[in-house]
């Protein structure tokens, strides 16, 4: 029993290993007119038996912007990020692909809190 008890503790700790909130990235690239960056996680990804390793780069990450009335006259501010910036990443709880564009859509995979649904909400440090 003490065998089952370890081998179901080490899966469940790896299967959370994979499931992401959010986190922080270095921006590698951005692309202001479409509002898309490639970013570099910075917490490194462990697998069991393994040493830890980086993760992928992230290419085509959105890049939030915030909508304000300013004295009456409604406003976009879209951000401006630099390479080398640290932004903070968060990650949609399922895959979000097919919702971008503002469709409601029962997402075709099975991705949940995946890096690949990651969002840049704003940058940490520059």
């Amino acid at each position: 029993m003490a065998q089952l008890d370890k081998s179901l503790s080490g899966w469940l700790e790896n299967a959370l290993r994979q499931l992401h909130t959010a986190t922080i990235g270095k921006v590698e690239s951005y692309d202001q007119s479409r509002r898309r960056a490639t970013v570099q996680p910075l917490i490194m990804q462990k697998v069991m038996g393994k040493p830890p390793t980086p993760h992928a780069v992230m290419t085509d990450v959105p890049v939030m912007f915030q909508r304000f009335e300013v004295d009456g006259v409604e406003k976009e501010y879209i951000p401006i990020l630099k390479t080398g910036d640290v932004v903070l990443l968060v990650c949609s709880e399922r895959a979000m692909d097919q919702s971008l564009n503002g469709a409601m859509a029962f997402p075709d995979s099975r991705r949940r809190h995946s890096l690949t649904d990651a969002v840049v909400v704003g940058v940490i440090t520059s």
